[in-house]
């Protein structure tokens, strides 16, 4: 049966943690060699201690313990059940799964891998043809129970074809109004079905200005990612039964370019988006939380049980590393006795493992229930409906006083208006007459259809529209440019040390020493603004366009990064 949510998927026959995407028994990056990193990748002694890069030229690995926790939305058929899959190495998202890898909520099925370096979340309920407000509702409350510390990576996914006004509108609700602007500093769009640019990525770039020139629901989601073509991850979804050519190769290529975005996801400055209801979940299991983190970090330290490496070698190489006049004072002992020692010496670290596993398993159990105790409680689910509603009245109440939009010379649209009114109106059903009686007390129709509300300069917290968002970068921006203490060069070599790059903890340690500080989205919106390759890192010309040069706003200008430097 599907296992209780924040329980690792564990064999039903023998009770340990099931094979996952990390659990390959891949050198970490602190073993790695310098002369194995890939061309064009930072080394390892440049990156931070822990970081996920590339095990080989073809592999990408995650963090053990990190918890990078990702969610794809999209509408039913985009292939979020495959991408679920391609992450998680193994077939857990399949609709008739009955393992005990996925938790199947009523609107979120959630997979966490057995080394804790990836959490994957699929908001079932928001794909659906037909949305109602119960299923925001039900949705809403799952992924904050699922999530309470939030969301790393957002995943719009999209198939490789025809976009309709409706996935449009319902792109817009879901990020704008559900999930708040907030949460596009960590949106991706996954394109589907898309095998010819997953290894052609020059032809891949040139498809995406192409569409966002010609295509007014294309342009909407390319604006949503900062006109940034790197943010864009295109994979193929070969079904393994359908004996087309190549199959494995292909999904290898894929996973491929999905991990390494993952990988290379700047965590250290970018923050996870936390809804109100996340915060709210949080709080009511801040105890159990905490309590699993540190029994985590415990099993960790230690080496989990299921870890590619042999607790003889690890002894082997401790007994090694004694040397000098200490080895010289114990007496020299037989092989077997060494034998018996090294025996019991593994016997003892593989009995700490054993403890800290069940101490660790004990401490999810509690999280386990805590979370169940907070999902029936009258309080949280009346929390999860007014959230909802609320979302819901705002939608309601920007599309339902725009006038309809004309038709293009073809008969197609021109704007997301007439299919957000068809949500709104599936939306409010539930309460329609109270919503329409407060959006028709408003003001009459208004003429020029699809406006965007006035662009104000204004505290991150308050940006009410993307237009917003620019002007409060480039304000920022300009305040930095007049009181940068020296050069662009010798700021960037001040936190970049002898590294050719700038990391996302020197970049934070930047904006942390100006006046006034700048955290949090704020730092997060100026990374992705100088970021325009997305791998992690800032060169000294992506840090001298962004501090050194005249404002370009993110939406509206076009990134020209280099093919071999697209994902």
């Amino acid at each position: 049966r599907p296992r209780a949510m924040g329980a690792a998927p564990v064999c039903q026959s023998c009770g340990r943690p099931a094979l996952g995407p990390d659990a390959t028994g891949e050198e970490s990056a602190s073993l790695r060699d310098a002369a194995d990193v890939p061309e064009g990748e930072t080394p390892p002694e440049k990156r931070r201690a822990g970081q996920a890069v590339a095990s080989d030229a073809r592999r990408w690995v995650l963090p053990p313990g990190g918890r990078l926790t990702v969610m794809m939305f999209g509408m039913t058929g985009a292939g979020k059940s495959s991408l679920g899959n391609l992450m998680a190495d193994a077939p857990v998202f399949e609709a008739a799964d009955d393992t005990a890898s996925v938790t199947n909520l009523d609107s979120v099925m959630r997979y966490e891998a057995p080394t804790g370096s990836l959490v994957v979340l699929d908001t079932i309920g928001l794909g659906d043809t037909e949305i109602d407000q119960d299923k925001v509702v039900a949705s809403i409350r799952d992924v904050a129970l699922s999530a309470p510390r939030g969301i790393d990576v957002l995943l719009f996914v999209m198939r490789h074809a025809r976009i309709t006004d409706d996935a449009i509108a319902r792109l817009i609700y879901v990020t704008e109004y559900l999930w708040g602007k907030e949460c596009l500093l960590n949106l991706y769009i996954v394109v589907t079905h898309a095998s010819r640019f997953v290894v052609r990525p020059d032809e891949a770039e040139a498809w995406i200005e192409r569409q966002a020139e010609m295509n007014w629901r294309f342009r909407h989601i390319y604006g949503l990612v900062g006109n940034n073509p790197n943010r864009f991850i295109f994979v193929d979804n070969p079904d393994p039964q359908s004996e087309e050519p190549n199959i494995e190769g292909r999904q290898a290529a894929s996973r491929d370019a999905l991990m390494k975005v993952l990988a290379l996801h700047p965590r250290d400055v970018v923050p996870p988006f936390t809804h109100a209801m996340m915060k709210s979940a949080a709080t009511k299991t801040e105890q159990e939380i905490r309590e699993l983190e540190v029994r985590t970090k415990e099993e960790n330290d230690l080496g989990r049980e299921d870890s590619s490496e042999d607790p003889k070698e690890e002894v082997g190489r401790a007994d090694a590393d004694v040397s000098g006049p200490k080895r010289h004072k114990k007496a020299a002992k037989t092989p077997k006795a060494q034998q018996t020692e090294v025996d019991k010496t593994v016997a003892n670290l593989r009995e700490k493992r054993a403890q800290a596993r069940r101490r660790r398993e004990e401490a999810e159990q509690a999280l386990r229930k805590k979370l169940e105790e907070v999902k029936a409680s009258a309080e949280f689910q009346e929390e999860a409906a007014s959230s909802a509603r609320e979302a819901t009245m705002r939608f309601a109440k920007t599309y339902e006083t725009l006038a309809e939009p004309g038709k293009t010379p073809q008969g197609g649209t021109v704007n997301p208006v007439a299919a957000c009114k068809r949500m709104v109106g599936g939306l409010t059903q539930a309460f329609g007459r109270r919503l329409r009686s407060s959006t028709a007390s408003t003001s009459s129709k208004q003429e020029s259809p699809y406006v965007e509300p006035a662009p104000s300069a204004q505290p991150m917290d308050d940006v009410q529209s993307l237009q917003d968002m620019d002007i409060h970068v480039d304000n920022i921006l300009a305040t930095l440019r007049k009181t940068l203490k020296g050069s662009c060069r010798e700021c960037f070599e001040r936190y970049s040390g002898a590294a050719a790059t700038l990391s996302p903890i020197g970049f934070q340690l930047f904006l942390a020493e100006v006046d006034p500080p700048i955290k949090g989205v704020s730092a997060g919106h100026l990374w992705r603004r100088g970021d325009k390759n997305c791998d992690g890192q800032l060169d000294f010309k992506e840090f001298q366009a962004l501090f050194g040069g005249p404002s370009s706003s993110s939406h509206g200008s076009k990134k020209a990064p280099s093919g071999s430097d697209r994902t």
